[in-house]
């Protein structure tokens, strides 16, 4: 009999970690719960999982629904902000009598890689891009003329796409996907935008002087974008660190798509955790 139980677990945990490669092969997110610490209630047992997809379909189980819901509640708001990420948490399950106690669950986040998308080839895209994949970034690289948007430019590309239109030709984008719009114009950067906003990317920036971003927004508007569309544009884009040399404009882009993706503050450090003198 514990021959065949022992088989049961293996079988179920291997149809398990099937479907996680599965999904993550896909490019979709997913996490998973493993029950690695339990104070002896009855139907809990060590090592028990639970994988939780993106939406909101479950298979297994941690041993109990007050468990499995907990981590579903969790794995919803994780999955909104896509961050990949392994740590031990804590929920809490009761016994019939409602006493309350504390389970150690090891929670897997898996989210496909970070990528950002440059629309434009020119001389901003070349230290972004090198940046970009510094920081683990997947990077695709948009432009219109060959002699520009190449490997022999961009040997660390990931993607290069050449064609007129800056149509992205079937390349994804999720949630974990950045765009920066750095064309070479205005007419160009107005098309790249209009279908950004349409996309799930989590950063749209967008380069210009305030002037420019805004008769690109009143032209957008004008052509049946939303308000709430264009208020997720970061444009004019980066962080203003006062550069205007294109290491340092790309350095501000890659700052502030860092801080977005971080929650952080944009703020320097020192005043941010004060250090107070005794």
């Amino acid at each position: 009999m514990l021959e065949a139980g022992c088989k049961l677990i293996v079988t179920a945990t291997k149809d398990l970690y099937t479907r996680l490669w599965q999904t993550i092969e896909s490019g979709l997110p997913a996490i998973m719960y493993t029950l690695v610490n339990q104070p002896g209630l009855t139907g809990l047992k060590e090592g028990s999982r639970l994988l939780i997809l993106a939406d909101g379909s479950t298979l297994g189980t941690l041993g109990l629904p007050q468990l499995d819901k907990q981590a579903a509640d969790r794995a919803g708001e994780l999955i909104l902000k896509g961050r990949p990420g392994t740590k031990i948490i804590p929920l809490q399950a009761a016994n019939h009598n409602r006493t309350a106690y504390a389970v150690s669950v090891l929670e897997d986040c898996y989210f496909s890689n970070k990528k950002l998308v440059v629309f434009g080839a020119g001389h901003v895209a070349l230290p972004l891009v090198e940046m970009a994949a510094i920081l683990g970034f997947k990077t695709v690289v948009v432009d219109d003329r060959s002699e520009f948007c190449n490997s022999e430019r961009f040997p660390g590309a990931d993607a290069l796409i050449c064609n007129r239109d800056y149509s992205l030709s079937g390349e994804e984008i999720d949630r974990n996907t950045s765009i920066v719009i750095i064309t070479r114009g205005h007419k160009h950067d107005q098309a790249c935008l209009k279908e950004a906003i349409k996309s799930a990317a989590s950063y749209i920036g967008m380069i210009g002087s305030s002037s420019k971003v805004r008769q690109t927004f009143k032209e957008l508007l004008h052509q049946g974008a939303s308000k709430q569309q264009l208020e997720k544009v970061a444009a004019p884009i980066g962080l203003d660190l006062g550069g205007q040399q294109p290491a340092e404009i790309a350095l501000s882009i890659l700052a502030e798509i860092v801080s977005m993706d971080n929650n952080g503050s944009g703020k320097p450090l020192k005043t941010v955790k004060t250090v107070v003198l005794e």
